[in-house]
């Protein structure tokens, strides 16, 4: 399938390298002193993102994705991998399977999760983000995901379906559906406040690249409210000081406000949908069970309760959770 993807581009003498399979077949491909990222988009079998889809095709998942990736390209504020278009310029190429392409400028430089976090580079994460923010923020893609409601709606649902299969307890179940109909009361009510995000800035998307920090892989990108990036980004750094730095980073090239409650939100709706999404494949460890207990005891009562579950990982830049009943 390779071979014949590649036939697709204007390339001399291409040497690839898999990287993974997961969601896409993805490559290394060294052409000369050109270097590309190539995606197949045909998951590995058992990935399923069903629940997250919500019943858009997946192609057209692949498209608007795209779409934004050209965005951000013509904006030019924020370091992206740009499209290298086919033979017949193209962003995306077809196969006969109907199965999609894509191939992507190679951009040097450390994940995040290689390299340690100082207080500089935590402030250009913060200013990526906030640039991006800023070119998405009017930004308008029919075909992206969206955590919004209507999402919560459906993991409520497989929550039950969790609780019969017993892969959640009475308790855990009990605790779960207790914050994810809280959050979707919230969701509802923050509406205004969607835009497009990128939605999965861990570590392993941030590239350093020249003092740069570069945003890479945004296929789990769509609607959500903009706190969505912090709380990953503030959950992955775990620092306080580091946190803030970022925070100061965003709010210099960004005006958008945010406050402890959409931290808070967001950041129980990124684990959510791990756990709920994987129940049935790590249902039968005990890590699982554990680091559920953990999450209902440390994360969803105290959400429900209006008590500030991030202000440890941020100080006090932000808008209480007390105080949050006046700005809706």
């Amino acid at each position: 399938m390779i071979a014949t993807a590649l036939e697709y581009y204007n390339l001399q003498s291409p040497n690839e390298e898999l990287i993974r399979h997961s969601e896409n077949l993805t490559y290394k491909v060294i052409d000369g002193d050109k270097t590309y990222l190539l995606r197949i988009h045909k998951p590995v079998d058992g990935f399923n993102m069903d629940m997250v889809r919500m019943g858009k095709e997946a192609n057209d998942l692949i498209l608007g994705e795209v779409e934004l990736l050209l965005h951000l390209a013509e904006k030019g504020n924020v370091v992206t991998q740009k499209i290298k278009p086919n033979k017949f310029g193209d962003a995306v190429t077809t196969l006969d399977d109907k199965t999609l392409v894509t191939l992507l400028e190679w951009i040097d430089g450390d994940t995040l999760d290689q390299i340690k976090i100082t207080e500089s580079i935590a402030y250009e994460i913060g200013v990526m983000v906030g640039k991006m923010h800023n070119d998405l923020k009017t930004l308008t893609i029919m075909n992206r995901y969206s955590y919004d409601e209507s999402l919560l709606t459906t993991m409520l649902a497989e929550t039950d379906e969790a609780l019969k299969q017993g892969n959640f307890s009475e308790k855990q179940a009990k605790i779960i559906t207790n914050a994810l109909s809280y959050m979707r009361n919230h969701f509802i009510k923050l509406k205004h406040k969607f835009m497009l995000v990128h939605a999965d800035l861990s570590n392993s998307n941030l590239l350093l690249h020249n003092n740069q920090i570069v945003p890479i892989d945004f296929s789990m990108s769509g609607y959500c409210i903009p706190e969505i990036e912090l709380a990953m980004i503030f959950g992955n750094i775990n620092d306080e000081i580091l946190n803030q730095n970022v925070l100061k980073g965003y709010k210099s090239v960004c005006y958008i406000e945010l406050d402890y409650k959409g931290i808070d939100l967001c950041s129980c709706l990124l684990i959510l949908l791990f756990a709920i999404g994987q129940h049935k494949r790590f249902a039968n460890e005990e890590w699982f069970t554990n680091k559920l207990d953990e999450w209902c005891n440390n994360k969803f009562v105290p959400l429900v309760e209006d008590e500030n579950i991030s202000n440890d990982m941020i100080g006090s830049d932000l808008i209480p959770a007390r105080l949050w009943k006046d700005v809706l």
